[in-house]
């Protein structure tokens, strides 16, 4: 049975949306507001807003109160890399949607302290030590932020191609001048992802609330020349934006034909 809070977000996400009492763009009620409307406490009131904000459809803006967020369209995103031709790699978040993608400002390309969670899937980096990072935020056409990318890039890589520190590295990007320029294609890559709660920066970057659980996503790029990560991309994507859909394989003791039961065993449900 649905809470009272519950209750009340539901009633109020009824009222989100284009051509309803809270287009995207405008603030719910004031607390005082609503707690009249519904006859109910504060904190009954705070609940459903909060169940809100993680339902990504409100975030809080101070001296503003809570701003309606423009609904965006939950993307598939599967587990393959193309090339089109003519053009650099396309990940699987990007391909998720047609068409180019726009950036949120301009990428930002500094030398900073690595990060405990890049400095754990590199090989033999520390926390703190310096390394070169591209951020940017984009979104398809006419979208609000979807995902944040930093890109971490091995020391070593980058003495051998100090292009990449540049904030145009040319046809292909970046990837280009890690297999050619710097002779480590072809790249392989791991997925490592996690279900997380923003930063407050991230919050921020991505127009989103704290209180709604995001896609934390680590694409490490492994040298075909030495074996060890000189790339990282840490993704960070609102998680009402994302569905992960990929193909199951068989492992080779499981490959078809397998050899029926007998008899046959009863039915079970795998999940």
């Amino acid at each position: 049975m649905a809470t009272k809070s519950e209750e009340i977000a539901t009633a109020l996400a009824e009222r989100i949306g284009e051509g309803r009492d809270f287009p995207p763009g405008s603030t719910l009620p004031r607390t005082d507001d609503l707690v009249r409307e519904f006859g109910v406490s504060k904190v009954t009131v705070g609940g459903a807003i909060e169940q809100l904000e993680r339902w990504g459809l409100v975030r809080a803006v101070k001296k503003a109160g809570y701003l309606v967020l423009q609904p965006v369209e939950r993307r598939v995103v599967r587990d393959v890399v193309r090339r089109p031709r003519g053009g650099g790699y396309v990940f699987p978040v990007v391909a998720s949607a047609p068409g180019g993608w726009v950036l949120h400002g301009r990428e930002q390309v500094d030398r900073l302290a690595v990060p405990e969670d890049i400095a754990e899937l590199f090989a033999g980096i520390e926390p703190g030590a310096q390394a070169l990072r591209r951020r940017r935020v984009s979104s398809p056409p006419g979208e609000p932020p979807f995902q944040l990318a930093d890109t971490w890039l091995h020391p070593e890589v980058e003495e051998s191609a100090p292009q990449l520190a540049e904030h145009d590295t040319g046809p292909g990007g970046y990837l280009e001048v890690i297999e050619h320029g710097a002779g480590h294609g072809p790249l392989s890559w791991d997925r490592f992802v996690q279900i997380d709660m923003p930063t407050a920066d991230e919050a921020q970057l991505l127009q989103v609330s704290r209180k709604l659980p995001v896609w934390r996503q680590y694409t490490v790029g492994v040298s075909a020349k030495t074996g060890r990560p000189v790339e990282i991309t840490a993704v960070v994507i609102p998680g009402g934006r994302v569905r992960y859909a990929t193909r199951l394989r068989r492992d080779a003791s499981a490959r078809w034909p397998v050899e029926p039961f007998a008899p046959a065993p009863q039915s079970f449900d795998l999940g």
